[in-house]
């Protein structure tokens, strides 16, 4: 059974995640719904919340790689799921 769910962001941030997504292939609902199915599945936030200091920054090329394994997890449980 689906539900609505209401709450407010920053409108940049809404329009940046909207345009994110649409280069994705998917809606900002979809995004939402993998981050809550990964949220429930790690059951707490499905990555580490941490302050990073500047030298720390993660490369464009890892964070691709790190979303393209993401993307293909989340890939693999909705094809579960929808069996």
């Amino acid at each position: 059974m689906d539900t609505n769910m209401t709450f407010r962001m920053d409108s940049d941030v809404k329009a940046e995640m909207a345009a994110i997504c649409a280069k994705l292939g998917m809606t900002t609902s979809t995004a939402f719904n993998i981050f809550a199915n990964a949220f429930v599945r790690a059951k707490g936030m499905p990555f580490a919340v941490t302050i990073q200091e500047p030298d720390a920054l993660v490369s464009k090329e890892s964070m691709l790689a790190d979303t393209d394994q993401l993307l293909a997890d989340f890939a693999s449980d909705y094809k579960r799921m929808a069996e």
